[in-house]
């Protein structure tokens, strides 16, 4: 009788295993940065669109009330200021769903204050104003103004910050001519779409501020205490902002970390996408602007206190009598340009 032999099994040496292993282990090194990439792109895409609804709002805001809407609106009882403002995001409530917030708001007193900061504070978060890549951000913050907790409320967050203009927010100090942005703090001087000479899709509307830098963001108002340009404020204190200007380049100082929070880097823009920030322009269009954009490395070099871009107490912005002198043509780069409604200069330099 003849026995047939079996063939043994052969199973895995540990070396094969071993070359198993490192190959998976190689692929998914390989894989893992483009799905990060892929959810990234997506996410970014995300933001692009709140930005566009962000600038369609702005823009229905026009068709109704015929100018854009205030940068801020500061609450008075009577001939008392109320101490802390509504912000250019309350004006557009209506025209993005949040009507019912919106006819809750009185307008004419604080609007962390009474009724308005029980309203506000039942707001877990307005979506739109949140870009996804922002991780960091919240969607609601505890604010205060310094010194009067009777402020404290509950507000939503935002990823975005409207634009003041190539250097300042004031139209009425020091100098009304460099307020030319779309957003200004003057109910005196209200922005309609005729004012914007150098064209809707050459001014930028509204662009992403970062959440880690220096500075957490406000969607619906803002404290007295943080009326003003730049301040003591930071992320992780209760204190707020909701403007930029272009005085500062996109991204400058790093999107993660700036030097003091008396440091003009937190009136900027910034974003947690590579390379730049995304802006909605004020005919709707979104557009991304890279942080190596044309942009006068001096305006930051001299930048001033009072905001002008340029240093008032060595001559180089005015005379004795507070004129400015043609600093637009020798000192706005292309973004400082884009900033800007009414410069009447061409977007590119030399063109």
């Amino acid at each position: 009788m003849v026995t047939k032999l079996r063939p043994m099994r052969r199973g895995f040496t540990l070396i094969e295993l071993l070359v198993v292993i490192a190959i998976i282990a190689i692929l998914v090194a390989l894989l893992l940065p483009a799905v990060q990439q892929v959810r990234e792109a997506a996410r970014k895409a995300q933001c692009q669109d709140h930005l566009h609804n962000l600038g369609i709002a702005v823009m229905d805001y026009e068709v109704s009330f015929k100018v854009v809407p205030p940068a801020q609106i500061r609450g008075w009882t009577g001939t008392v200021e109320g101490g802390n403002g509504f912000g250019w995001g309350a004006m557009l409530l209506p025209y993005i769903e949040q009507k019912p917030l919106y006819d809750q708001l009185n307008f004419e007193t604080g609007a962390f204050m009474g009724t308005n900061k029980t309203a506000i504070e039942a707001v877990s978060g307005i979506d739109l104003a949140l870009c996804p890549s922002d991780g960091n951000r919240p969607a609601t913050r505890n604010i205060h103004a310094t010194g009067n907790p009777h402020y404290m409320a509950s507000i939503p967050a935002t990823s975005y910050f409207a634009s003041t203009g190539a250097f300042w927010h004031w139209s009425d100090n020091p100098n009304p001519r460099l307020a030319n942005g779309v957003f200004v703090i003057d109910p005196a001087n209200k922005v309609s779409i005729a004012a914007i000479t150098d064209g809707t899709s050459n001014t930028i509307a509204i662009g992403e501020r970062h959440y880690d830098v220096w500075t957490g963001g406000s969607f619906l108002g803002v404290q007295h205490n943080t009326m003003t340009p730049y301040g003591g404020n930071d992320a992780a204190s209760n204190q707020d902002w909701y403007l930029g200007m272009g005085v500062i380049a996109p991204n400058f100082g790093g999107t993660t970390t700036l030097t003091s929070p008396g440091n003009p880097d937190n009136t900027g823009f910034s974003s947690p996408h590579a390379g730049g920030v995304q802006f909605v322009f004020m005919d709707g269009k979104v557009g991304f602007i890279s942080e190596n954009v044309d942009h006068p490395r001096s305006i930051q070099a001299t930048w001033a206190s009072i905001g002008a871009g340029c240093m008032w107490a060595a001559g180089e912005c005015d005379d004795a009598g507070y004129q400015d002198k043609n600093i637009l043509s020798t000192r706005m780069g292309v973004y400082q340009r884009l900033h800007s409604r009414n410069d009447g200069l061409p977007v590119r330099p030399g063109t």
